[in-house]
């Protein structure tokens, strides 16, 4: 466990953490709604530099080396978390500001370092068998699994060739996967949706766990990222999917 605590203006952690399968829990302690990203420094990096860099949310900052990690929580939830595999090496924890519709204030982040460190015997990454599985490839997300009330583990894996985020909300009545595509994030337009959790973005090739607590009704998980020059979001390009609980 990788415990983060989010002040106003400084992020709280251990230095270090062992190596392998890790939760990060984000807990939230400022005035301040927060989520959190997980993004491995590459050798020869100057940290600032990098930390720098993540000013913008641009989409080079997440293509490689993005681990994810938690959402920001839900209203009636202090915290966040998110399940990794981290291999040893230095890490930069970012939480960026998020507004009142949820949305990551792409300017108003803190940061810290936090050292991943090896073990005698590394073990091989070994996640808890999820309860439903989200596949992310270009254009398309895939969900497979059968899932019932409660609280459920959730695996995004992302198999596409960008970095991508993940939202999961349950829809409102009588709303549709039709008016999610039409929401305008970037607007002041009410979510078709109520939101239940996600990950942040993560680089391709990478595979993260949440948990979430589900309820019955229809729901809809999306990629909200927004790629080099293009107007829309993923989502709304038709990078979404729903799924039933029971």
């Amino acid at each position: 466990m990788l415990t983060v605590v989010a002040h106003d203006t400084s992020l709280e952690s251990s230095p270090t953490v062992p190596a392998g399968i890790t939760t990060a829990r984000l807990v939230l302690k400022g005035k301040a709604k927060r989520e959190l990203v997980v993004h491995r420094v590459p050798a020869g990096t100057n940290l600032e530099e990098l930390a720098r860099g993540a000013a913008g949310r641009p989409e080079q900052w997440f293509h490689d080396w993005s681990f994810g990690g938690p959402s920001v929580p839900r209203d009636s939830m202090p915290d966040a978390a998110a399940t990794l595999d981290l291999r040893p090496g230095r890490y930069l924890l970012v939480a960026y500001e998020v507004d009142r519709s949820g949305k990551p204030r792409a300017d108003k982040f803190i940061w810290r370092e936090v050292s991943v460190i090896a073990g005698a015997v590394l073990i091989p990454a070994r996640f808890p068998v999820p309860d439903l599985t989200m596949k992310l490839k270009s254009g398309q997300i895939e969900v497979s699994g059968v899932v019932r009330t409660g609280q459920r583990v959730v695996q995004v894996e992302n198999a596409g060739g960008r970095p991508h985020d993940v939202l999961i909300g349950r829809l409102k009545p009588g709303k549709t996967l039709d008016d999610v595509k039409k929401w305008d994030r970037d607007r002041t337009d009410p979510a078709p949706f109520i939101y239940v959790g996600g990950l942040t973005p993560m680089s391709s090739g990478f595979t993260a766990q949440t948990k979430l607590v589900l309820q019955t009704g229809v729901h809809v998980v999306l990629c909200t990222m927004r790629h080099g020059g293009e107007r829309e979001r993923d989502y709304q390009r038709g990078m979404l999917a729903s799924f039933k609980v029971n």
